[in-house]
């Protein structure tokens, strides 16, 4: 009985032994045994671990490496080392004071003042160690090159005005260098952070004093380039003719007897009183050109056939204000109400008949209002045309129906011979009469039914890019899209539309196959006695157009540093009238017969054949010894041409935009350089083939001269200037042509509403402390700033008018740099354009990841792409506002340079802005993970606090040994450079974890247990 009784208590111990926890048998095992296990469990974790986590660190420094390698190899000329020492004080000084704050704020902050111990050491910054080294080396050879420039000087016999300018630019250098170089070296060389915040302060401040790059275009992604126009800006019509005045500027008139037969309502007369003298002059609006003359007379100055000419045969665009002119709209063939009535005016006062504009609010049946503005489908999309066309107007509802329109419009009145003939036997006036020629209606033909003939397989095509591409729809990316399936698949598709065409009408006009509109004639013998529309308000009557309802164009140019607008230069502001088919320019020329000189001197002497060897021509200019004049041209005609002298290479500032009745300026900024050839060319409703005739009929003229040897007289206007210009205007006409027929494919009806861009000679400065030293000729350059269009979907579907405007707006890119690239390719030289789209169709033919990038995937997105800060920048502040970006993930080489190209788009009009730019590289280093796990560690320490008895101590001591550990390992990651740093950091952290082991091994179970914890959250956390 007793032996069963010890029996089962000593059966009972047995079994809590072997439920003891494994730890706790470690503690109460020998000391051997229970170092011989902690080992095992190191070597174990070291066996596990250690191999996947070193592979892991292995790739990612070969990855830092990588961007080292290329960060360094951004920096190898002067100007580049200049702007890496400012961009990497710009953010050391940042991080520096990010540092102090947090450091000084707290409990531990107050601390640490008290004790005197609130200095914080200095960060080591090794890249700006790096570009300090770089900077002495570049500096004894910048020095060189000014002695170099000097013996050239005084080689061309240059005066000694000339070698002043070297002298000073030298001595300007030479103070600035030792200055930053005092500068970088406090910084460098400080004790303490807060000593190094200071110092790289005030190297900021001193570097952000000069030009040290040639600056970007800003991009305000509010004002995107390529839209249509926000019809909701535009008002509601005037409904007396006090409002009418005020907003147009036109004057008011006293009502007296007339003609009540003239008016379909008596109420509203036409103006009284017989015509004055200005009722027959030219005016800017309505001149009095030989192409205006020879159409009257072609008309034999007949009020009744110049009426019905003009009506007849100028389409109507649905857009408000004086644009164009008489004489444009007679080139182009149409135009809006104020154009058309322009013409008229000009037409009448040409055949010697008085003619002045009149002007009110109308009332017309919505049917015959959807007919005018281009055939479309319902009155919504009538109405949203007019004002996205500026035209104030509103519907007026009848049956819950839009029944009719009202709105502003203007038209004439002539003084015309009305008794007894009603104008058919005009020869003395007796009456004003009013003529609206732009009011008309069209026959719509609808063209082939190629859609359901020739149907397109989209969801095969898109099953296609599916099938063949990595999509990531959570991250916003896809990779590897089959660019050439897709372009073999729409080849075939083209092949497809050819056959049946040429199977069905082999001769059919485009208008045949897409479909055509035409003005329904109206010949009447005579002159009739009424508007077609009812009138609303009394009109107003004036002989020349006010400006308050013209447009204007107008360009600013100012001198500028670090991208702030300095001393203005010039302004031209111009109606764009008076600018219609004329040929703009910005261009510079050597200031003082000295400057000519130097330009001379650089070029090589010719050869015994009298011809100059390329080869020999300087890649480079020493632009500040070389002074230039701004000159801005209409046409050949120099309009200003300012005094100030200006170095080549000099960083300028432009501001240029329309100005819209009733919406006031809208207008874009950019940086020129002072020595670029910048061709202005403004699509204001289309480009006339006539003007384009008269620019190809002058680049004839120059080749001629050219070939015959004949250099007499020759302009820079011509050599340059128009083979510039015509590339632009090239770029327009084309893109006006192919905007019709997508319309006309898509469902849509479009005009060109006032755009304008440039094609320019591009210079690339290299910036020694704000001096352009170097000037290279770095090609052709387009810039499309503004592209408008007034476009509607038939059925007032956003849906569909979105993805028009997305589709069109892609084009545009792509013509960015197909024009240029067939302007100037030849058989042995074939030129090479990059636009936006081309970037993104080759980055994804290389296999990047192409992003699309929203609110909801910005910050993954910007992790993933290869961006230069200004570019993250821009595209950061796009998408809070609402846009949509498509970029891929780093530069491309295109011919040996770096391109990046991103489109900028608003999801919500399809309005976008295509950009090119060129990135940098980076790299970034998360401890997001290395966070969590350390995380972990601390809650158990605080667990241990938490708890009683002698585990509190334990947990205070973890939870310091935590922090040291923690501290210690990132600031040691932060620090490390090569391989080898890494893993003396990591070897230093192990020898901390093992003494940690060892006092858990003198301590207890419990604290065994603990260190235990520690080590594997310390080396889980490195993985």
């Amino acid at each position: 009985m007793q032996g069963r009784q010890i029996s089962t208590v000593m059966g009972h111990s047995t079994c809590e032994s072997r439920a003891a926890p494994a730890m706790e048998r470690v503690r109460h095992a020998r000391r051997f045994c229970r170092t011989t296990a902690l080992v095992a469990v190191m070597m174990l974790l070291n066996a596990v671990i250690w191999p996947s986590w070193a592979v892991a660190v292995e790739v990612e420094r070969q990855k830092e490496a990588r961007a080292q390698a290329r960060w360094e190899a951004l920096h190898q000329s002067l100007d580049q080392v200049l702007l890496g020492i400012r961009q990497e004080a710009r953010d050391g000084r940042s991080m520096m004071a990010d540092t102090l704050a947090e450091r000084n704020q707290g409990f531990l902050g107050k601390a640490r003042s008290l004790l005197g111990i609130e200095q914080a050491p200095a960060e080591a910054l090794r890249r700006l160690q790096w570009l300090s080294r770089r900077a002495a080396h570049l500096h004894e050879q910048a020095l060189a090159s000014f002695d170099e420039t000097e013996a050239h000087l005084r080689k061309k016999d240059l005066p000694r005005r000339i070698l002043d300018r070297n002298d000073r630019a030298r001595e300007e250098y030479q103070r600035a260098y030792t200055t930053m170089r005092e500068t970088l070296n406090q910084a460098l060389d400080s004790d303490s952070l807060g000593e190094q915040e200071q110092a790289m302060a005030a190297l900021v401040d001193f570097m952000d004093r000069f030009t040290l790059d040639k600056p970007r275009d800003p991009f305000d992604p509010s004002k995107l380039p390529w839209r249509t126009p926000d019809p909701d800006r535009t008002p509601t019509p005037a409904r007396s003719a006090e409002a009418l005045s005020q907003r147009t500027g036109l004057p008011r008139f006293e009502q007296g007897p007339e003609l009540a037969s003239l008016n379909n309502n008596a109420g509203l007369r036409v103006a009284p009183g017989a015509p004055t003298d200005e009722a027959l002059a030219a005016t800017l609006d309505a001149p009095q050109t030989p192409a205006i003359q020879a159409k009257a007379a072609e008309l034999d100055h007949d009020p009744v056939r110049i009426y019905q000419w003009v009506r007849n045969n100028i389409e109507f665009i649905p857009s408000y204000g004086s644009i164009q002119g008489a004489e444009s709209t007679l080139e182009l063939g149409k135009g809006n109400a104020f154009d058309t009535a322009s013409l008229l005016i000009a037409l009448l006062r040409a055949s010697d008949i008085p003619a002045h504009y009149a002007m009110g609010t109308v009332r017309i049946p919505a049917d015959q209002v959807m007919n005018w503005v281009g055939g479309v489908n319902v009155p919504s999309a009538a109405g949203n045309l007019m004002g996205q066309g500026g035209i104030p107007n509103t519907g007026l509802a009848r049956g819950g129906q839009i029944s009719h329109f009202e709105l502003e419009h203007i038209w004439v009145e002539a003084w015309i011979d009305f008794h007894p003939s009603r104008g058919a036997d005009h020869r003395t006036g007796d009456t004003w009469v009013p003529m609206d020629a732009s009011f008309k209606q069209y026959e719509y033909s609808e063209g082939m039914d190629l859609q359901d003939q020739v149907p397109f397989d989209a969801e095969d095509l898109v099953h296609t890019i599916e099938q063949e591409s990595t999509i990531n729809e959570e991250e916003g990316w896809v990779q590897g899209v089959p660019g050439t399936a897709i372009e073999e698949r729409l080849e075939d598709y083209r092949a497809e539309l050819q056959a049946y065409i040429d199977s069905q009408a082999p001769e059919a006009t485009v208008g045949e196959v897409l479909g055509t509109k035409a003005i329904k004639d109206v010949i009447h013998q005579q002159l009739t006695a009424s508007l077609p529309y009812e009138l609303v308000t009394r009109q107003l009557t004036t002989n020349e157009l006010s400006d308050s309802v013209r447009w204007k164009f107008r360009y600013r140019l100012h001198t500028s540093t670090n991208g702030y607008k300095g001393t203005e230069l010039l302004t031209i502001e111009e109606p764009t009238v008076a600018l219609a088919g004329k040929s703009l320019s910005l261009s510079f020329s050597p200031a003082t017969q000295e400057d000519e000189d130097i330009l001379s001197s650089y070029i090589p002497d010719a050869g015994g054949d009298g011809e100059l060897d390329p080869n020999q021509i300087p890649d480079t200019l020493p632009g500040h010894l070389i002074n230039l004049k701004a000159r801005f041209s209409i046409g050949s005609k120099t309009v200003a041409s300012p005094e100030q002298e200006l170095a080549m290479g000099s960083s300028l500032a432009s501001e240029m935009g329309y100005w819209q009745p009733g919406r006031g300026w809208n207008t874009s900024g950019n940086k020129p350089i002072a020595g670029e050839y910048r061709a202005l060319a403004l699509d204001l409703q289309g480009i006339s083939g006539a003007t384009a005739w008269k620019l190809e009929n002058d680049l004839q003229i120059t080749r001629a001269k050219l070939e015959a040897e004949d250099y007499g007289g020759l302009t820079k206007q011509q050599l340059v200037g128009d083979m510039l210009c015509s590339t632009i205007l090239g770029y327009f006409a084309l893109n006006d042509l192919q905007d019709q027929i997508s319309e006309r494919q898509m469902n849509s009806v479009g005009y060109r509403a006032p755009s304008y861009g440039l094609f320019k000679t591009s210079l690339q400065p290299r910036y020694w402390f704000g001096i352009p030293r170097n000037v290279t000729a770095s090609g052709l350059t387009m810039d499309v700033d503004n592209v408008a269009a007034i476009r509607v979907d038939k059925d007032n579907n956003h849906k569909r008018w979105v993805g028009v405007n997305r589709a069109i707006g892609a084009r545009l890119s792509a013509m960015e740099h197909l024009v240029p690239e067939r302007m100037y390719s030849t058989d042995d030289n074939p030129a090479h354009g990059i636009s936006a789209v081309k970037a993104l169709q080759l980055a994804a033919a290389e296999g990047q990841k192409i992003w699309t990038i929203t609110r909801s995937n910005l910050n993954q997105a910007l992790a993933g792409l290869d961006l230069s800060l200004d570019e993250e920048t821009d595209i950061r502040n796009a998408v809070l506002t609402g846009k949509e970006i498509t970029a891929h993930e780093r530069p491309i080489n295109f011919h040996g340079r770096a391109a990046l190209g991103y489109t900028v788009l608003d999801p919500n009009t399809g309005a976008g802005a295509y950009l090119i730019a060129s990135g940098e590289n980076g790299g970034v280093l998360e401890f997001s993970f290395v966070l969590v796990l350390f995380v972990f560690a601390f809650v158990l320490s605080v667990a241990l606090i938490a708890s009683s008895g002698w585990l509190i101590l334990a947990g205070i001591v973890s939870l310091v040994w935590n922090l040291i550990n923690f501290v210690s390992w990132v600031n040691g990651l932060k620090k490390a450079e090569t391989w080898a740093d890494f893993s003396s950091n990591n070897l230093t952290a192990v020898g901390g974890l093992i003494m940690g082991l060892m006092a858990s091994y003198l301590s207890g179970g419990a604290a065994s247990a603990l260190w235990f914890g520690d080590f594997m959250a310390y080396f889980l956390g490195m993985i």
